[in-house]
């Protein structure tokens, strides 16, 4: 990492620290509703929510929520403040030379914008959340990418393992 020239961007780290802690939180109740009530009655979307989708119940949907919006938020996270090296993500950090986490970070957004997309079509109607989320995706695609952020986050080597 080369951090000898960089100080860290407290202002950038925090609002996306804040948006991934907001998914993770969300996307693991979401989740553990989903998947304790495939029904869907808890969390008041019926199965019929589900006519124009591969789905019959909610439980699938609820691991996507667990997995990639809840522990990926999470695992991002973790990787923005502790900088560790995953050799898991070796490929990120060779193809933009910066730390793993802001591809990820990019990724979950962009995997975000169309996992709404999708919804837009599929579900009979829109929640407030949804949209609320649709700004958070926005946040998650270019904080990382601000200079301050790709300059603190940068490394010269390149993880070949």
């Amino acid at each position: 990492m080369n951090t000898a020239n960089s100080h860290r961007p407290v202002v950038p780290l925090l609002v996306l620290s804040a948006c991934l802690i907001f998914l993770g939180i969300n996307g693991i109740l979401g989740g553990y509703l989903m998947l304790t009530n495939p029904t869907g009655t808890v969390i008041g979307m019926p199965v019929t929510y589900l006519e124009r989708t591969p789905f019959t119940n909610w439980f699938v949907p609820g691991l996507w929520l667990i997995f990639i919006w809840g522990l990926g938020s999470f695992v991002v996270l973790a990787g923005l403040w502790l900088r560790t090296e995953l050799s898991a993500f070796a490929l990120l950090t060779f193809w933009s030379h910066e730390h793993w986490s802001l591809g990820l970070s990019i990724l979950l957004g962009l995997a975000l914008i169309v996992w709404l997309t999708v919804q837009v079509f599929t579900l009979p109607e829109m929640a407030t959340i949804q949209y609320i989320l649709y700004g958070l995706a926005l946040v998650l695609i270019f904080t990382p990418i601000l200079p301050s952020m790709r300059e603190y986050y940068h490394t010269h080597e390149s993880i070949t393992e």
